[in-house]
């Protein structure tokens, strides 16, 4: 009788540390259990202009189970230098890609070569790539023709159509990037039957503030335009320090530029909404990498117009300032 119950004894005691085990396995299991990687390459990681895409990635991430890197960079990387720590990712685990590409022109293999190892999502801007009939890839950006046309029409509307002998001076961003020539297009072909002149467009990423002087020393404007959230922070610090200070109007997204409109140095920005942006960045790699059939899609994500009648306006504010749950 001992014996049995010894062996009982035994037994359950076997039964419990199996138990325990296997319990102790799935849980370690579930703690690194696929959650899927996502790496987001991108020009000067920790801008404030990216502040409120991030948390739209980051908002993604949490509803999708998806462990999210923001890979941090410097300003102004070549498309070798993102090439590098996109495939450094790769390698390190990442099972989807955010790219903000520095150049649209030339990338067709480098697009192919990423898309091959990983799910990839461009940003911000389009740019050259083979056919992809698997879905691999795609892109969401804003319609960029339609936005600097938006611009332009901001301009019209602050001078009430009465430009004849304006001087505008553009800021046009990277050029290399199919979104600012998209842009610059836009813009340009609105404005040209306006009556004002262009007196100057100009874009320098290292010393844009200097230039920007020596240009208005040169070709003065009444009205400075930046097609980007940099060049608009650049245009009002300029405006700042004038006695008579240019017009100022542009694409912003920046916490910097907010108060800069607040403030009326800044007279009308054009925002793009790009916690949505960041938001469905994530989320589309999350579908593709949870159902290898469901393809990429490109996508264009909605813009507005903000003013300081407007600045405060709970829409706006959605957009400007989104909260992460």
């Amino acid at each position: 009788m001992k014996n049995r119950n010894l062996f009982i004894l035994v037994v359950a005691i076997l039964l419990f540390i199996t138990f325990a085990a296997s319990t102790s396995a799935l849980i370690l299991s579930g703690m690194r259990e696929d959650s899927p990687e996502v790496s987001v390459v991108i020009d000067d990681s920790g801008s404030g202009r990216w502040t409120t895409f991030i948390s739209g990635l980051e908002q993604a991430a949490k509803d999708n189970n998806i462990k999210l890197n923001v890979v941090s960079t410097g300003k102004n990387l070549s498309l070798s230098q993102q090439y590098k720590l996109i495939n450094e990712e790769i390698y390190d685990g990442a099972d989807g890609i955010v790219f903000q590409v520095n150049s649209s022109r030339g990338t067709e293999n480098m697009i192919s070569d990423i898309s091959n190892k990983a799910v990839l999502l461009l940003v911000d801007t389009s740019a050259d790539t083979d056919v992809d009939v698997e879905g691999r890839s795609a892109c969401i950006q804003v319609d960029n023709v339609e936005l600097g046309r938006a611009l332009a029409n901001e301009v019209r509307i602050a001078f009430d159509n009465k430009l004849d002998g304006k001087r505008i001076g553009i800021i046009t961003g990277n050029l290399r990037q199919n979104a600012l020539a998209e842009r610059f297009k836009g813009f340009t072909e609105n404005i040209e039957t306006s009556g004002a002149e262009i007196a100057w467009s100009d874009y320098d990423p290292v010393s844009m503030a200097d230039r920007v002087v020596r240009r208005q020393n040169e070709s003065e404007a009444d009205i400075i335009v930046a097609l980007d959230n940099n060049g608009l922070e650049c245009a009002a610090e300029y405006a700042q320090k004038q006695e008579s200070a240019p017009v100022i109007f542009g694409v912003g997204i920046s916490i910097k530029n907010v108060s800069y409109l607040d403030d009326g140095l800044i007279t009308s920005m054009v925002v793009p909404n790009e916690y949505y942006m960041g938001y469905q960045s994530v989320a589309a790699i999350a579908r593709r990498l949870d159902n290898k059939l469901t393809p990429m899609e490109d996508e264009k994500i909605p813009f507005r117009v903000v003013n300081r009648d407007n600045l405060f306006d709970e829409s706006n504010q959605r957009i400007l300032f989104p909260v992460v749950h």
